[in-house]
């Protein structure tokens, strides 16, 4: 289970995404006071993240269910693009006049869950192919 490609991929989607639960998205700094952004601000957007950090661990363990594995990574992928757009539109909100914004490298974690999710998709369609073919040699 853990040496499939497909693991490790989701794996560092689910530490990804748990990371950026706890970690803020952004500082805003107008000369004097500093004003931290995070997702987990919004509970809406906090259950989001949550469950895009749940979903992929508990994928790992379907590994002998291929194709309920690419739906449930599919649904993750959906979860990962709404919330980089929440993101995006979250940080285009703070933005003021006479406001400095320092992003953080968690703005982009779900872009990056989002490529290795597709990756993770791909190497479980081989798998599947793998186990097609050697059905058919039989």
């Amino acid at each position: 289970m853990i040496q499939r490609m497909q693991t490790i991929y989701l794996l560092a989607v689910a530490i990804l995404q748990t990371v950026m639960l706890f970690s803020n998205q952004a500082y805003a700094v107008d000369g004097i006071n500093e004003k931290a952004v995070s997702m987990s601000q919004n509970w809406q957007w906090a259950i989001l993240t949550g469950l895009t950090a749940l979903i992929p661990l508990f994928t790992i363990f379907l590994f002998k269910k291929r194709r309920l594995q690419i739906r449930f990574s599919i649904i993750n992928s959906l979860f990962l693009l709404t919330l980089q757009i929440a993101v995006v539109y979250t940080l285009m909100q703070i933005t003021e006049e006479n406001v400095t914004i320092n992003y953080t490298a968690s703005d982009i974690s779900p872009a990056i869950s989002l490529i290795l999710t597709i990756l993770a998709i791909r190497f479980i369609i081989k798998d599947e192919m793998k186990i097609r073919a050697y059905n058919r040699i039989r």
